[in-house]
């Protein structure tokens, strides 16, 4: 955001657009018309095995999920057997598989002994506020959304239990930024830098970043993306420093899911 805004100056010129869908990323970054793009780390851990030509050049968001419910007790994990759990991520997604990991540590069967449904961040918050869905895994802004509009409440930090159940840091590497072969190393590290200021400039600045934000995020207020800050780590990670990290994530996410990590990424995945 600071970047978008020139709140944060770049020693090199950055040209920043917005993709749409997947489709659309495998054909910009084929026809090398991206030198840097910003994705879920599992779907570019994906692309690289199906031989798109990209590496992962920095983690940057290392927090957002997080369990809600609407007048639900939810004293355990094991409470959710026989229950219905909303996630506006796909199959093999961030949220997805968080959850379902989750729930097989305590021994019950995504799928069988609790029904994953899907539906997006809005449909699942509105549907709270009905009273029609009890439980949902969230990213933020759209956590504090649902305790605002739904009056639901956070039963679970999604990252807290990753560190309880791996023994790795309550974090995890949600969204990195991807780096094609276009730029020389010294107009990289630039753009890096900048990047990794802006984030930085995000965290410090959140009041101001908020209202920054809000054309970008289809109007939502500004007071609700602040305060979704508090619960949000931006921080920007060079790849090599948490690669165990994220090979440990992949391999959790291709036991999942197979069919979302078919094979996971060899060492030259990593650009530094």
């Amino acid at each position: 955001m600071g970047l978008l805004e020139k709140k944060v100056s770049s020693e090199v010129e950055l040209k920043i657009d917005f993709w749409r869908t997947l489709d659309q990323v495998s054909a910009q970054v084929a026809a090398k018309n991206v030198d840097l793009i910003v994705l879920p780390v599992s779907i570019g851990a994906s692309l690289y095995s199906k031989g798109i030509d990209l590496k992962l050049a920095g983690v940057i968001l290392w927090k957002a999920f997080y369990v809600v419910t609407k007048d639900f007790d939810l004293t355990d994990l094991k409470t959710l057997s026989g229950q219905e759990i909303y996630t506006p991520q796909g199959k093999g997604q961030t949220g997805d598989v968080l959850i379902r990991y989750s729930l097989e540590q305590v021994g019950l069967k995504p799928d069988i002994d609790v029904k994953i449904r899907y539906a997006t961040p809005p449909e699942i918050v509105s549907l709270m506020s009905a009273g029609k869905v009890r439980v949902a895994v969230l990213p933020e802004p759209f956590v504090t959304l649902a305790l605002k509009q739904a009056q639901s409440r956070i039963e679970y930090d999604l990252q807290e239990l990753w560190s309880n159940y791996t023994q790795l840091p309550a974090r995890v590497p949600i969204t990195g930024l991807f780096v094609t072969k276009n730029l020389d190393e010294a107009t990289l590290y630039k753009a890096m830098t900048a990047i990794e200021n802006s984030l930085r400039y995000a965290m410090e600045n959140r009041h101001e970043a908020a209202a920054l934000s809000v054309p970008y995020l289809g109007g939502m207020p500004a007071q609700i993306i602040e305060e979704s800050l508090t619960r949000t780590l931006y921080e920007y990670k060079r790849a090599n420093e948490v690669a165990s990290e994220v090979i440990q994530y992949l391999k959790i996410t291709q036991q999942v899911d197979p069919s979302a990590m078919p094979s996971i990424p060899d060492e030259k995945f990593f650009a530094f």
